[in-house]
């Protein structure tokens, strides 16, 4: 069992905040690996130490909620292929959106047992070249080196940046209530991602209506921690202090292009596990119940009326 260690206040805070007890987490991942072999939808599913140590952080240690987000995030594989199939970092339309730098984690913490602030923006996407799901498919694919990599990002969580500058009303009305869902589903549901509180700023015309659409879905919880801002950076240097965030939203931790290009590359140097991660998905005939559908998750999807933006 290889698993990376912990920085000391990190640790700390795993420990008292998402009951982290280092002389139980061998037996935990254990029960975990041991339910994944008795799954009989799950035989293709083999995953990493880390990854399940992920899962077993994001749900506080509880064994069957980690079971529950492990199950659903191998049945979403299935279920939602525009999103978590074809995740070629080399493909055109991957390559076009990495490079418009949509979904940036940025690179340094507040201090050691912060939360990861990512900065979400959406200035140089051309929706009548490309469509939104791609956007979030690109965004995932993020999430899951995240979930992969950063401890800060699992343990302390996730503070969203969100610069709607650009959000046009062609790529608003592609957010249907029907992929707000899967959206939603995904985040809550799948991955192991505690969300600290999102800020948006910079909306633009119709942003308010695609942003309801959105809330329908989510939890309570989740309503409380999202909070709407006016135009300009100010309002964020009371969220975000200024040394992390990059030059041309005030910071100092270099450019915008200097973190696209190194979020880049990093996609580009998981190409083999994404290849190798298409087969990791559950098998729906074989589950013991009834087996998971996209109407059954997320309902008919011809039931879901386009979202109409004026």
């Amino acid at each position: 069992m290889t698993l990376r260690p912990l920085p000391p206040l990190l640790q700390e805070k795993s420990q008292r905040e998402i009951n982290e007890d280092p002389d139980r987490i061998a037996s935990d991942l254990s029960a975990i690996k041991e339910w994944i072999e008795k799954q009989p939808h799950l035989n293709s599913v083999n995953p990493s130490d880390q990854w399940l140590l992920a899962y077993l952080r994001g749900n506080k240690f509880s064994l069957e909620k980690t079971k529950n987000k492990l199950d659903m995030y191998y049945t979403l594989r299935t279920v939602v292929p525009e999103i978590f199939r074809n995740r070629n970092p080399f493909d055109p339309t991957v390559q076009a959106i990495l490079n418009m730098g949509i979904f940036l984690p940025l690179r340094v913490t507040k201090s050691e047992d912060s939360c990861r602030v990512c900065l979400q923006r959406y200035k140089y996407f051309d929706s009548s070249k490309y469509r939104f799901v791609d956007i979030l498919k690109v965004s995932f694919m993020i999430i899951e080196i995240l979930i992969h990599e950063d401890d800060n990002f699992i343990i302390a969580g996730e503070e969203l940046l969100v610069d709607a500058t650009g959000l046009d009303l062609t790529t608003l009305s592609q957010w249907t209530p029907a992929l707000a869902k899967k959206c939603v589903t995904i985040f809550e549901k799948a991955l192991p991602v505690r969300l600290k509180s999102s800020h948006l700023f910079n909306l633009s015309p119709g942003y308010e209506t695609a942003y309801n659409v959105f809330k329908i879905f989510l939890s309570e919880k989740l309503k409380n921690r999202f909070h709407i801002h006016g135009n300009g950076f100010e309002a964020l240097y009371d969220v975000v202090p200024r040394n992390i965030l990059p030059k041309e939203y005030g910071g100092e931790q270099g450019t915008v292009r200097e973190l696209t290009d190194y979020w880049k590359k990093k996609v580009e140097s998981y190409s083999e596990w994404y290849l190798r991660e298409e087969l990791a998905c559950s098998d729906e005939s074989l589950r013991p119940n009834d087996p998971k559908t996209s109407s059954s998750l997320f309902g008919v999807e011809g039931s879901f009326r386009q979202l109409q933006v004026d």
